[in-house]
């Protein structure tokens, strides 16, 4: 028994060795009237031997139920391994003490038990059993596991520490946040080991409060963390466990909730001087009695002349400052509801009488125990003045500007009107150069002409002649060689008159193209090079009478499906802005007409002469329309303005100009194979706008 008692409870233990004395009956009854579990197994089968009422209430089993049974056949143990363990410590060593482990009730329940085994001998000397103690610390355990996880997530700072020596034998969490020691680091050492206290000498004073009050609150201290010292609370209480006596202390830093307070001290402070010396007029009314009183700043009894002495507190009512006091008591109302007003325009009244035009603003603010309504005030009576000034200005204004409109109408019509005009005039000249360029046509008709059908005509008069003169050799005899000779004569009349015959109507087919391809503008497939060739042909009536020569380079076989009509026009009007404007009269000159493939899709077309060349200034004006440097000259300012809006507008290209003042000028014009397609008219609109 001496081993068995060296595992029960101190109370317990001093009961048995009491009831020993007495006999096995009185022990059997401490034993039995036990709360432990206590039972005796036997090492030999590990059967069950003896178990009392404690065993009963902690396993649900009774003890009839197991006796002369193992235990291992009721799996109450929730980890077999925790058994062998301790089988083979106890095996070893003789004993096992405070082992926890956890143990199944018969109900299937949990329940958390602290283990004490050893090694007996009932029967002879030799150990025959094994006595097994459990207590059942479920409950302790929870409330433990509570303790612990409150000490530990609590954000304030918790230690308990000892009282005789001070040394710490638990710290949370956020002691190692705050002071930046480990938990390992501080157990076991005290405060003034890690220099907790920033103020060491008032630590003795918190121990004697603690040992006269048992407790101390919102004790004030400075603690070191990381380097710093911070202002806290401290609020201890002293307790007795296992006949030691601890302190568990929490501490809170209140370092940031203090300056934040000396901050908000500061900061009611300024905002009362800044309310007085704001050189605004403003004032604040609160809930506290019905905005019955009025704190109004200095620069408002400057504005409405009032005394800060005897006026001070007193409502805006009462002081008769509102013309409309209903508009007061409405501000304040909605104000008050969460409604702010910015600008609102009222009439007020100063001390002397004097009606003033006030923009007033409300602004709502909220305080622990009272809301405030905050009134700003800023005199626009010199801008109303203005204001009506300005109104009155307007409505003048708006007369003059009236009245400018329906003269700058009446001079709009005027320009629209003569803008008409000289679209019309304009219209006129384009009429003009294109009868210009068809009298040019027929006077080259004439001319070529002429010459062809002159010749036959002197022909035809001659043969005439001849068979007259042969009509009278009839008739006075007629030889053989009169007959040859007249033959002779008819077959080389008739040579010269086939070949001036086909060379006018060569000539009649050539004009008859360039007339309908300049009069109808219709869309063909044709060779660039005729085109060209006609078109020189119709010019050199015109070009025999200057000292001018033009010279054609036109690639072979460059064919384009485009408007011949145009195309011939703007090389006409070129060639003859190079005649008129490039040389002298009877000047000599040359003009160079050349053609060739820039690619697959584009042709380009030059004009280049040998003449005066365009003045720098004027290069960018030549196609403007009525720009000439001949006007009254012979020139109308309208052949190159014709020329830019056929390229780009009928034949979908474009030109450009490039010359040197005594170097001649160069047009050069790149223009697509095939013409995009326009509406029918598109080149006489683009004239007549032109």
């Amino acid at each position: 028994m001496g081993i068995l008692a060296r595992f029960l409870p101190k109370a317990l233990r001093r009961r048995i060795l009491n009831a020993l004395s007495d006999g096995d009956d009185m022990f059997s009854r401490v034993f039995n009237t036990s709360a432990d579990w206590i039972v005796i197994t036997r090492l030999s089968d590990s059967t069950i031997a003896k178990a009392n009422s404690g065993f009963e209430a902690i396993s649900g089993y009774r003890q009839e139920e197991v006796l002369g049974r193992r235990m291992l056949d009721f799996n109450v143990w929730a980890h077999p391994e925790q058994r062998a363990t301790l089988v083979a410590e106890m095996m070893r060593t003789g004993s096992v003490r405070n082992h926890l482990v956890t143990l199944r009730r018969r109900d299937g329940a949990l329940r958390d038990c602290v283990v004490n085994c050893a090694l007996i001998a009932l029967d002879g000397p030799e150990h025959s059993h094994a006595v097994w103690i459990a207590r059942d610390v479920t409950e302790h355990n929870i409330v433990h596991e509570q303790f612990k996880a409150a000490f530990q997530l609590t954000p304030d700072f918790m230690s308990i520490s000892r009282v005789t020596d001070g040394r710490y034998v638990e710290v949370n969490a956020a002691f190692e946040r705050i002071t930046g020691i480990a938990r390992l680091d501080a157990v076991g050492k005290t405060s003034t080991e890690l220099r907790i206290w920033a103020e060491p000498d008032k630590r003795p004073n918190l121990i004697q409060l603690l040992e006269t009050e048992g407790a101390v609150y919102d004790f004030p201290m400075a603690l070191n963390a990381k380097g710093q010292v911070r202002e806290a609370l401290l609020n201890a209480v002293a307790f007795e466990s296992r006949g030691e006596r601890y302190i568990i202390a929490l501490l809170r830093d209140v370092t940031d909730e203090r300056k934040a307070a000396r901050a908000l001290q500061e900061s009611e402070s300024r905002f009362v001087r800044l309310f007085d010396q704001s050189p605004l007029p403003m004032c604040y009314s609160s809930d506290e009695n019905q905005y019955q009183t009025t704190q109004w700043n200095l620069a408002w009894f400057e504005a409405f002349g009032f005394d800060p002495v005897e006026d001070q507190g007193k409502s805006g009512l009462l002081l008769n400052v509102w013309v409309e006091p209903e508009q007061r008591a409405r501000l304040l109302r909605m104000t008050a509801e969460g409604t702010a007003f910015s600008d609102v325009e009222v009439q007020m009244r100063r001390r002397n009488g004097e009606l003033r035009w006030i923009s007033l603003s409300t602004r709502l603010f909220g305080e622990l125990r009272r809301t405030m309504v905050l009134f700003t005030y800023f005199d626009i009576t010199e801008r109303k003045l203005a204001q009506e000034g300005i109104l009155e200005l307007n409505a003048q204004l708006e007369a003059r500007v009236a009245r400018r409109t329906a003269e700058l109408q009446g001079a709009n019509g005027e320009l629209s009107q003569a803008l008409s005009t000289l679209q019309i005039a304009q219209n006129q000249l384009v009429q003009s150069e294109k009868l210009a360029a068809l009298g040019a046509l027929v006077a080259g008709v004439a001319h070529e002409l002429n010459t062809p059908i002159g010749n036959g005509l002197t022909v035809a008069s001659t043969l005439e002649h001849r068979i007259e003169s042969f009509q009278g050799l009839m008739d006075s005899g007629l030889r053989k060689s009169d007959l040859q000779t007249l033959l002779t004569d008819m077959q080389l009349a008739s040579e010269i008159l086939v070949r001036n015959l086909g060379r006018a109507a060569a000539l009649v087919a050539s004009f008859k193209q360039v007339a309908v391809d300049q009069t109808s503008s219709q869309r063909r497939k044709f060779d660039l090079g005729a085109v060209v060739a006609e078109i020189l042909v119709t010019l050199n009536p015109a070009l025999r009478k200057t000292a001018c020569s033009v010279h054609t380079h036109i690639e072979d076989a460059l064919t384009m499906d485009s408007y011949p009509g145009p195309l011939g026009q703007v090389l006409t009007n070129l060639i003859n802005n190079a005649v008129l404007h490039g040389f002298a009269p009877d000047e000599e000159g040359k003009i160079e007409v050349q053609a060739w493939a820039q690619d697959a899709r584009q042709v380009v077309i030059e004009v280049r002469d040998s003449g005066r060349g365009i003045a720098p200034e004027n290069l960018h004006r030549v196609f403007d329309p009525f720009f000439t440097t001949r006007l009254g000259q012979g020139g109308s300012g309208l052949g190159l303005h014709i020329v830019h809006n056929l390229v780009h507008s009928v034949l979908g290209g474009r030109i450009e100009v490039h010359s040197r003042p005594g170097a001649g000028a160069t047009f050069s014009i790149t223009l697509p194979t095939s013409a995009p397609e326009r509406v029918e008219g598109a080149a006489s609109l683009h004239l007549s706008d032109g």
